[in-house]
C-alpha cells in the first residue's frame, strides 16, 4: 500500500510539474518568441534603411557630380554664367563677353571634356537655327562625342535628325531648366544612360540651344548590388514612370513594372502605391503571385524623381525565428519526456544538497549566458562602416565575473568602454550588468566622457553599503576626424599603436590622468583628456587578467611582456581588430601553461581607419 501511495505521490507531482512546466514553457517561449520577432523586424529595418541610405547618398552624389562638371564646361567655355536656385535654373551667356566658337571648336571642346572626365560616357551641344546659322546641317547645329571602345566619336546631329525634337533638347527647352531625362539606351555603346539636359539663354533670356551630359547607369546597378541588406534581396530602381533603371536581372531594365509578371502579380495596398507615386519612403508586407509573403522597402531618389526599392522574402528575414520555434518545440517535447522519466526514476534519491548545488550550478550558468549576452559580440562590429574595426573579448575566470567593455555609435562618434568591478562572482557580475546599463543610459545624453563617468559615479555612489567600486576607462572617438576624448577612472593605462612619420608602427603605454575609480566618492570632479588618431592608427584596452596572468609557477605575464606581444602581433601579420585580440590571447594561454586562469581576462581594441580610408591596416 505504501509503494502504491508513493507511486500515486510521485505520478501526481509529476503531473504537477508537467502542467505547470508546461503552462510557464509556453506562456515564457510565446514572449521570448515575440520578442524575438520585434528584435528581427527592427535590425531588419535598420539593415535596410541603412542600405537605401547607402544607395542614396552614392547615387546623389554622381548626378550632382555630373551637374556640377557640367555648369564647370559652360563657365568656362562659355564665358560669364549665372546659377539661379531650383525654381528657376538655367545659364545665361553674356553677350559682352561671349565670343560665338566655330563649329569645330565647339566639337574639340566636346572631345576634350570627354577626355578629362571618363565619367561622363557621352556629351552633346545643340544651338537654336539662328545661333548658327550657315551650318552644314540639315536640322541646325548640334555636335555629340561619346567614347566607344576606348576611342571617341563625334556625330554632326544635325545632318542626321531633328535634335530639336529629342527629349534631351525638347524637355530642357519646354521646362526651362535643367532636366534629367528618363534612362534610354544609348545606341552607339549599348548603354542605358540617363541625360542631364542644361539650357542656354542669350539676350532677354532667349533660348540659344542646350547641353546634355550622359551618364552609365552600370554603376548605379552595381551599387545597388553591393549595398543588398540580406543575401537574397533584389535592390532595384526605377524611374519617374516606373520602367527599370537598376535591376539583379538585366532583362528587366528599361521595362515597366507591369511588363514584368513578378511584380504585376504584388498584391499591395493602395496606400504603398500613393506614396510610391508621390515619392515617399515606406515599407510594406507583399504577397507575391506565388502566394509567398515577402518584405518591400521603398524611398526616393530626390534628384531625378525615381524611386529605389528592396525586396527580399519574409522568410529570409524571419527564417532563423521560426526555425528556432520548430527546434526549440521538438526539443522541449522531447526534455519534458525525459523530464518525466527521470523525475520519476530519480525522484526519493535526489538529496536536498544535491538539488540546491544542481540549482546554483543552473542559476550560474544562466547569469553567465545572461553576462555574455549583454557585451557586443559580432564582427564585424559595425558591417557597413569602413572606417573602423573594432572587437571585444570577455574570458571570465569563473562562471560570471566582474568585467566589462562595451560601445556603440551615436552621431557618427563611438561611445567605448571597459571596466573591471571589484571582488569576483555573483556580486561582481551584477555590479556590471548595472554598469554596462548605465554606460549606455548615460551616453545617450552627453558626449563628454568625464561627465559620463560622473554620471556613472553618482549613480553607483548611492546606496553603495557593500563599498564596491569600478575602473574604468571611457572614450569617446569622433569617426569624421578621428578625435578622441576620453577619460580614466582608476583603469589600467591603454597601450597606443601610432604612427610615425617614416610611417613605422611605434606601440606604447599612454600615460593618461587617472581619475579615483567610480563607485567610491560621490562627488569626485573626473576629468577628460584628448588625444587624436590618424587613419590606421588604434588603442588597446584591456583589464589587470591580461597583464597579471600567471603561469605554473606563479609568474605574472608583466606590461613589458604585453607590450612586446603587441609590437609582435603586427611581425606576425596580424591585421584585423579580431585576430589581434585572438593573437594577445594565444600568447597568455601559451604563458600559463595550462594553469587555471585566476582573474578575468578582457580586452577591447579600437582601430580607427579614416573618413575616406578602405581597408587601412598597419
Amino acid at each position: 500500500m505504501k509503494k502504491i501511495l508513493g507511486f500515486r505521490v510521485v505520478l501526481n507531482l509529476t503531473l504537477v510539474v508537467l502542467l505547470v512546466g508546461g503552462l510557464v514553457y509556453t506562456l515564457g517561449f510565446g514572449i521570448c518568441l515575440y520578442l524575438a520577432r520585434q528584435e528581427v523586424a527592427r535590425e531588419s529595418n535598420e539593415k535596410a534603411a541603412l542600405a537605401i541610405s547607402n544607395i542614396q547618398g552614392y547615387v546623389d552624389a554622381e548626378l550632382k557630380r555630373v551637374e556640377d562638371i557640367g555648369y564647370t564646361l559652360l563657365s568656362s567655355k562659355f564665358g560669364k554664367t549665372t546659377r539661379f536656385d531650383d525654381g528657376g535654373s538655367f545659364v545665361t551667356i553674356d553677350p559682352q563677353t561671349f565670343v560665338l566658337p566655330s563649329e569645330e571648336e565647339v566639337c574639340a571642346m566636346l572631345d576634350q571634356f570627354i577626355n578629362a572626365n571618363p565619367h561622363i560616357c557621352g556629351v552633346a551641344i545643340g544651338f537654336e537655327n539662328f545661333v548658327y546659322p550657315k551650318t552644314t546641317g540639315q536640322y541646325g547645329f548640334a555636335a555629340y562625342v561619346t567614347n566607344v571602345s576606348g576611342k571617341n566619336e563625334l556625330f554632326k546631329l544635325g545632318e542626321i535628325h531633328d535634335f530639336h525634337e529629342k527629349e534631351w533638347y525638347k524637355e530642357a527647352a519646354v521646362q526651362n531648366r535643367p532636366y534629367w531625362s528618363r534612362p534610354f539606351r544609348e545606341t552607339s555603346r549599348g548603354k542605358v544612360v540617363a541625360c542631364y539636359s542644361i539650357p542656354l539663354h542669350g539676350i532677354g533670356n532667349r533660348l540659344v540651344g542646350v547641353m546634355a551630359l550622359d551618364i552609365d547607369t552600370e554603376a548605379f546597378r552595381v551599387k545597388c548590388g553591393e549595398a543588398a541588406p540580406f543575401p537574397n534581396a533584389e535592390v532595384a530602381m526605377v524611374d519617374r514612370e516606373f520602367r527599370f533603371v537598376s535591376h539583379p536581372d538585366t532583362t528587366y531594365i528599361l521595362k515597366s513594372i507591369a511588363e514584368v509578371g513578378t511584380y504585376a502579380d504584388y498584391q499591395a495596398d493602395d496606400s504603398m502605391r500613393i506614396k510610391m507615386m508621390n515619392h515617399e519612403s515606406g515599407q510594406y508586407v507583399v504577397n507575391e503571385g506565388t502566394e509567398h509573403e515577402g518584405m518591400f522597402y521603398f524611398a526616393p531618389i530626390e534628384r531625378t524623381g525615381w524611386m529605389l526599392s528592396i525586396e527580399c522574402s519574409k522568410n529570409e528575414v524571419y527564417g532563423n525565428v521560426e526555425r528556432m520555434k520548430r527546434d526549440t518545440t521538438f526539443i522541449a517535447v522531447v526534455s519534458i519526456l525525459l523530464m518525466i522519466v527521470c523525475f520519476i526514476f530519480f525522484f526519493r534519491r535526489l538529496q536536498k544538497v544535491t538539488l540546491s548545488k544542481a540549482g546554483i550550478e543552473s542559476e550560474l550558468k544562466i547569469a553567465s549566458a545572461i553576462q555574455m549576452g549583454m557585451i557586443p559580440k559580432l564582427y564585424p562590429a559595425f558591417p557597413n562602416r569602413k572606417d573602423l574595426d573594432v572587437y571585444g573579448m570577455l574570458h571570465p575566470a569563473k562562471s560570471v565575473g566582474g568585467d566589462l567593455y562595451d560601445y556603440f555609435v551615436r552621431d557618427e562618434k563611438l561611445f567605448f568602454c571597459i571596466g573591471d568591478v571589484s571582488g569576483k562572482g555573483v556580486p561582481a557580475s551584477l555590479y556590471m550588468a548595472v554598469v554596462r546599463s548605465l554606460f549606455r543610459n548615460v551616453s545617450l545624453h552627453t558626449n563628454a566622457p568625464a561627465e559620463i563617468i560622473g554620471g556613472l559615479n553618482t549613480a553607483l555612489s548611492e546606496g553603495n553599503d557593500h563599498n564596491m567600486f569600478c575602473t574604468m576607462f571611457l572614450g569617446v572617438l569622433d569617426l569624421k576626424s578621428g578625435h578622441l576624448d576620453y577619460c580614466n577612472a582608476g583603469h589600467n593605462a591603454p597601450i597606443v599603436r601610432r604612427l610615425n612619420e617614416d610611417n613605422t608602427v611605434n606601440v606604447y603605454y599612454t600615460k593618461p590622468k587617472v581619475n579615483l575609480a567610480i563607485g567610491v566618492l560621490p562627488d569626485f570632479p573626473y576629468v577628460s583628456e584628448e588625444t587624436h588618431l590618424k587613419p590606421g592608427e588604434a588603442i588597446f584596452l584591456y583589464t589587470d587578467g591580461v597583464t597579471e596572468a600567471e603561469n605554473r609557477s606563479k609568474e605574472l605575464f608583466g606590461e613589458e611582456a604585453t607590450l612586446k606581444t603587441l609590437a609582435d602581433a603586427r611581425n606576425n601579420n596580424v591585421r584585423s581588430a579580431i585576430d589581434f585580440v585572438d593573437y594577445v590571447y594565444r600568447t597568455l594561454r601559451s604563458y600559463a601553461q595550462g594553469a587555471e586562469q585566476s582573474d578575468d581576462i578582457t580586452m577591447l581594441i579600437v582601430e580607427y581607419k579614416g573618413v575616406d580610408s578602405d581597408d587601412i591596416n598597419v
